[in-house]
């Protein structure tokens, strides 16, 4: 998952009943989930908190999804390796692709949500995460993923950071005609892992409470 459907899963994952964790707090920390490494601190407010466990929760529910991995076996032996991550990434372009389906607000209002949730709680980013902020505000990125040379671009960031820029011209060529494929694995897999947060967020909130009684 990327970062507009980490947002998106944590908001939806807070749930109506009385003592739910905050659905803005789970989105900030579906957002920070990237940035906040190793221990989650100790002080960190307890939704939050939360919000950054699901991202590692969801992250590790994916990777083993059967769905994902059939996504990532339709790349290329030459992308094979790197198509988990790139899968990552398109689900923020195939999420956009079909924003309706999935939230009944628009996805610039969302986004916006999303810049403000993420400032209120900035104390905890790092400075690339500040920094990746004002970028993604400065320009509403997450809103964009939906153009294509936009997810490109994020796929092209990884292949810079992995210098392996020789895979960009078969990145190019092998991924536009999969999406039609990728989409439909997205829309088997997406509500799976939306339900599976949901109960795990019900579940951690549950022994929360039962740890304060």
């Amino acid at each position: 998952m990327n970062f507009l459907a980490h947002c998106l899963i944590g908001s939806r994952a807070a749930g109506a009943q009385p003592g739910a964790p905050s659905d803005s707090a789970l989105l900030a920390g579906g957002f920070l989930g990237d940035f906040v490494k190793g221990r989650v601190p100790a002080e960190m407010p307890f939704d939050l908190a939360l919000g950054v466990r699901l991202h590692r929760r969801v992250d590790a529910y994916s990777n083993q999804h059967p769905d994902i991995r059939i996504s990532s076996d339709r790349f290329p032996a030459e992308l094979r390796r790197l198509a988990p991550i790139m899968v990552d990434i398109l689900c923020d372009h195939l999420l956009s692709r079909s924003w309706s389906e999935y939230h009944d607000q628009a996805i610039t209002q969302f986004t916006d949500a999303i810049y403000q949730e993420v400032a209120v709680h900035a104390e905890w980013l790092p400075d690339t995460g500040l920094q990746f902020l004002d970028y993604a505000r400065e320009r509403d990125l997450l809103a964009r993923y939906g153009d294509w040379s936009v997810t490109e671009g994020a796929m092209r960031s990884i292949t810079r950071r992995l210098q392996r820029p020789e895979l960009n011209p078969i990145l190019a060529e092998a991924v536009p005609p999969l999406l039609e494929e990728l989409e439909a694995d997205f829309h088997r897999y997406f509500p799976d892992i939306l339900a599976h947060a949901r109960d795990w967020v019900a579940e951690e909130s549950t022994a929360q409470d039962h740890s304060r009684s």
